[in-house]
C-alpha cells in the first residue's frame, strides 16, 4: 500500500462548521472520463456557497465565491457544454441555477414543481436534464425523477412518479447509450429509464433491487456493467439487462465491504482516467485508501475483484471526519479530497511515481498498478422489484440516507 503526501490544503474561509459536499473539475473533457489540464476546481459547501479555486494553490479565484446560490444546496454538476464554462448546483429549495464560470453570472435558472432536489444530471450536447426529488419522511412516499428539454424548460418533458418510493441518490446517463438514464435510490431500487419513451411506463427498462439502501450507483464505463453502493456499506455489481432473450449474468455480490477493505464507509467509486477505485474511508484512523477494482480482460461477466495490495492510502486525511468527494487530476498527478472539516486537501505521490499517463493523455493509473497488469498479461494471466414500497431491508430496518 502507497501512502500519498499532503501537498496543501485550505479552508477557503468559510464559516466554522462548513460541509464541503463535492468537488469537480470545469475544465472540458476529452472523453466521458477524462479532462484536459484542470484549469479551476468547483466545490459546494454547508453554507450555501459555490467556490472556484485554483487547483495549484487551492486559493479561491478572483471574485471565485457566489453565496446563496441555493436554500439548502445539494447538488454541483457540470453541464458539459462545449468550452465547459458552465456548472450547474440544486437545492431543498427545488430551484436548479447555472453558472458561468468566466463571469460569475446565473445564465438560467429552472424551477421544480417538486422542492427538496438531491440529485442532478446535465448533459448540454443533449439538451438533457434531469433531477431527483428527496423524501425527508420515514417509509415509502413519492421520489420523482424530473426530465427537461434544457431548450424549454418552463416544465418538465417527463415526469417519473411511480419506479421510486424514497430519496433519489444518483442520477447517470451512458455516454455511449445517450437515451439510457439510471437513477438509484434509498428504497433499495437501481432502475433503468429509457428516456425516449413518451411516457413512465414504457420508459422504465430495467429495475434492479440491491435489497439495501443505495447511496451511489453508476455505470462501470466504457461497459453497461452497473455499481451499487449502499448506504450499509454494501457493493454489487449487475448486468443491463439484454433485448436478446438469453440467460442474464449472476450479478456479483459482494455484501459488507467494511471488514474486507478495513473501512468504515465508502465515500464512492472513484475513477483515475479509465481506471476504478473504492473511495474506502475510516474516520476512526483518519484514513482514505483508493482501491484499484477491475475486471480481468477475459473474465467472465461481472466478475470483478480489488485489489488490496495495490491500494493507495491517504492518511491523516481530514482529521477523522467523512471525505465527502475525491477529484483526481491525471495531468498535475494530484488528487483532492474534500469533507466534513470544511477543508479542500490536495495529495501527490512521493517523487515522481505519481499517475502514469499513457501516450493519448487519457488515463491516470498509479504506475505500480500498470506495471502489475503487464506482469499479469505476459503471465497469460435481475433482482426485479417486491412489491410496490420496494421492499428492500432482509432482517433489519433500513437506514435513513444523510447526504447533507
Amino acid at each position: 500500500m502507497a501512502p500519498l503526501t499532503q501537498a496543501f490544503h485550505s479552508d477557503l474561509s468559510l464559516a466554522p462548521n462548513s460541509y464541503i459536499y463535492k468537488i469537480l473539475s470545469t475544465s472540458p473533457r476529452t472523453d466521458p472520463l477524462s479532462y484536459f489540464q484542470t484549469d479551476a476546481l468547483a466545490v459546494i459547501s454547508s453554507d450555501d456557497s459555490l467556490h472556484f479555486i485554483n487547483p495549484a494553490t487551492l486559493k479561491v479565484l478572483p471574485d471565485g465565491v457566489i453565496k446563496n446560490v441555493n436554500e439548502s444546496v445539494t447538488c454541483l454538476e457540470r453541464v458539459d457544454d462545449p468550452l465547459s464554462n458552465v456548472v450547474a448546483t440544486a437545492g431543498r429549495d427545488g430551484m436548479i441555477r447555472f453558472w458561468d464560470k468566466r463571469n460569475r453570472n446565473k445564465v438560467m435558472l429552472i424551477q421544480s414543481p417538486n422542492k427538496l432536489i438531491s440529485s442532478l444530471v446535465c448533459n448540454n450536447p443533449r439538451n438533457f436534464i434531469a433531477a431527483g426529488i428527496e423524501n425527508p419522511d420515514d417509509g415509502p412516499g413519492v421520489s420523482p425523477v424530473l426530465i427537461w428539454d434544457q431548450r424549454n424548460v418552463q416544465k418538465p418533458l417527463l415526469e417519473l412518479i411511480e419506479s421510486h418510493t424514497d430519496t433519489i441518490t444518483d442520477l447517470q446517463l451512458h455516454p455511449n447509450h445517450p437515451t439510457l438514464l439510471l437513477s438509484s435510490s434509498t428504497d433499495g431500487l437501481v432502475n433503468i429509464f429509457d428516456v425516449s419513451k413518451p411516457d413512465e411506463e414504457e420508459a422504465l427498462y430495467q429495475v434492479i433491487n440491491h435489497r439495501s439502501a443505495v447511496a451511489h450507483a453508476g455505470f462501470m464505463y466504457p461497459t453497461t456493467d452497473i455499481y451499487t453502493l449502499g448506504t450499509d456499506e454494501t457493493m454489487s455489481f449487475y448486468a443491463l439487462q439484454s433485448h436478446e432473450e438469453e440467460e442474464e449474468p449472476t450479478p456479483t455480490i459482494f455484501g459488507d465491504m467494511r471488514e474486507k477493505l478495513d473501512c468504515e464507509y465508502m465515500a464512492k467509486i472513484h475513477w483515475v482516467g479509465d481506471e476504478a477505485f473504492i473511495a474506502a474511508g475510516k474516520h476512526s484512523s483518519s484514513t482514505l485508501d483508493l482501491i484499484p477494482i477491475q475486471k480481468a480482460p477475459q473474465s467472465p461477466p461481472l466478475q470483478y475483484d480489488y485489489d488490496l495490495e495495490m491500494s493507495l492510502r491517504l492518511p491523516d486525511a481530514h482529521g477523522g471526519e467523512i471525505i465527502r468527494d475525491v477529484f483526481t487530476d491525471v495531468h498535475s498527478h494530484t488528487t483532492y479530497t474534500v469533507g466534513e472539516d470544511g477543508f479542500i486537501r490536495a495529495w501527490k505521490l512521493p517523487g515522481d511515481e505519481g499517475m502514469d499517463i499513457d501516450d493519448e493523455g487519457a488515463l491516470g493509473t498509479p504506475k505500480r498498478i500498470k506495471d502489475k497488469d503487464r506482469k499479469e498479461k505476459r503471465m497469460g494471466k435481475k433482482e426485479k422489484r417486491k412489491g410496490p414500497g420496494g421492499n428492500v431491508a432482509e432482517g433489519g430496518r433500513k437506514a435513513r440516507y444523510n447526504p447533507y
